[in-house]
């Protein structure tokens, strides 16, 4: 009679197999769910220095701030502010019509890559988190 308390080798290399598959699947899964946590913690962001600037424009009289303090986005970059009212030569961010997004100010992240491209001659950039219809929207840059 022989003792059968222990696994055989081929038991632990299924459950080794086992384990590497749902390790597979998991990991991209993750990595989404954390690429969706940084836009949604940019939108918030965003959101939050809107109510900055607002702040900012009822205790100046309407006035729009020139600049902001340099925040950085989820991915390690500088927010974006374009102030356009009142500047002569603005610089404002364009849907794919070329129509501006917003009328006062443009506020946006330039997303993981760190480039936006502002021009219609090449293709705009699409993973920026933006502020767009003068903050009637807050999101993914999806033209």
């Amino acid at each position: 009679m022989r003792d059968n308390r222990g696994f055989t080798m081929v038991e632990l290399i299924v459950v080794m197999a086992i384990l590497g598959v749902l390790t597979g699947m998991a990991i991209p899964a993750f990595s989404k769910l954390k690429d969706k946590a940084r836009e949604v913690r940019a939108m918030e962001e965003i959101r939050g220095m809107e109510k900055n600037i607002s702040a900012y424009v009822i205790d100046n009289g309407g006035a729009l701030p020139d600049s902001i303090p340099d925040l950085i986005d989820p991915w390690g970059h500088k927010y974006v502010y374009y102030k356009i009212s009142g500047v002569p030569t603005p610089q404002p961010r364009v849907d794919f019509t070329t129509a501006p997004l917003n009328t006062d100010y443009d506020l946006y992240s330039m997303g993981p890559d760190g480039d936006s491209r502002l021009s219609t001659e090449e293709p705009l950039s699409h993973d920026d988190v933006v502020r767009s219809g003068d903050g009637g929207y807050v999101g993914m840059a999806v033209y």
